[in-house]
């Protein structure tokens, strides 16, 4: 017969299955196996609340309450990739987020790790993860020098290896989050449900410091290219009307579209913000940090391999002290054990190959 024990939180707990750890004053079975949801609440003003306790928060999974068997908050350690856009053009933004990393990665503590992958049309991981900050700022500062800045994008390409990173690379008792640099412009094909399944089972989200296009490449406008001496100035819509963005692609080749890197942070329960505020990268790692960690059992009977819904919300009593509050969190978890290779649907013709994260990082 197992002992039943009261055993502190252990902040070793796994990003997606592991042994339970019960947190202060909560007794059961050491052999329960907890699934992890990270949570984050903010007031109307997108300012994170911090405080609550296990017994504000409401927990669904498939539609069906459960209990919060552990609960952790800014004491559970990060894993936090670093994923840069150095296409044409970003050089500028890269350098301001150089430029603010020694001030905002102050946020940080001693066990929280930090990587950095760069990408254009491929990617490639330049920094892997570490403890410390200088070997950080010196690996921004290095890429600032080799790196050209002068290729196309493929932005899903990148959330794609980046999420297969991180769930390869990431500790099991650390929290996972992606903060992806970039004009959001890519000149491949967008796939949201292909990103959102990576970061699902990857247990990872998503955060998007979004730069302006400078290149205007993902906008057709009159004013974008003028080959004919003022025909496509003053007179462009007289002559053309809607047919002005059709026009400029024949005459200037392919152009770039969204790769919807705004949307899929928040779907992530991640957020976006425009890399022009000057306190956006600090802002952005604190929000990581002070997301909320809850823990439940994974459900008897569920088989390995699927992808399960979850719901987070306060409870009445915690809405009314906070009114107007919202909570952003990953809508959906992959249980462990899936045989197929977690990447097959994640890869696109013509893409390279991605090394799978190792089954039990699953």
């Amino acid at each position: 017969m197992i002992r039943a024990t009261i055993l502190p939180l252990i902040i070793c707990l796994s990003t997606s299955l592991l042994p339970a750890a019960p947190p202060d004053n909560v007794v059961f079975r050491s052999d329960v196996s907890l699934v992890r949801v990270d949570a984050r609440v903010v007031d109307g003003g997108n300012r994170a609340i911090t405080g609550l306790h296990a017994d504000d928060f409401v927990l669904r999974e498939a539609g069906q309450p459960q209990v919060i068997r552990a609960f952790g908050s800014e004491d559970l350690p990060v894993d936090v990739l670093f994923l840069l856009d150095v296409s044409a053009s970003m050089a500028p933004h890269v350098q301001r987020i150089a430029d603010a990393s020694g001030h905002a990665l102050t946020v940080f503590g001693k066990d929280d790790r930090m990587g950095i992958m760069v990408f254009d049309r491929s990617t490639r991981t330049t920094l892997p993860f570490s403890t410390n900050r200088e070997d950080v700022h010196q690996a921004f500062e290095r890429l600032l020098r080799e790196e050209q800045f002068k290729g196309g994008t493929d932005v899903t390409r990148a959330m794609l290896d980046a999420a297969n990173y991180i769930g390869r690379e990431g500790r099991q008792n650390a929290r996972r989050a992606i903060v992806i640099l970039t004009d959001d412009q890519t000149e491949m094909s967008r796939d949201d449900v292909a990103v959102m399944r990576a970061l699902t089972r990857a247990d990872a989200v998503l955060c998007a410091l979004i730069a302006p296009d400078a290149l205007h490449t993902g906008r057709a406008s009159a004013a974008d290219v003028d080959p004919f001496g003022g025909l496509l100035g003053p007179n462009a819509q007289r002559l053309f009307g809607n047919q002005i963005p059709r026009v400029l692609r024949m005459i200037s080749g392919p152009r770039t579209s969204s790769a919807g890197t705004s949307e899929i942070a928040q779907d992530s329960g991640g957020d976006s913000m425009s890399v022009n505020d000057a306190s956006a990268l600090r802002l952005t790692l604190a929000r990581i940090r002070q997301r909320y960690a809850l823990f439940f059992s994974l459900p008897d009977g569920v088989a390995p391999g699927q992808e399960r819904s979850i719901e987070v919300d306060l409870t009445p009593a915690a809405r009314l002290r906070y009114p107007n509050v919202q909570v952003a969190y990953r809508r959906a978890y992959t249980t462990p054990g899936n045989a197929s290779s977690p990447t097959a649907d994640a890869r696109r013709p013509n893409s390279p190959s991605v090394a799978p994260p190792a089954p039990n990082e699953l």
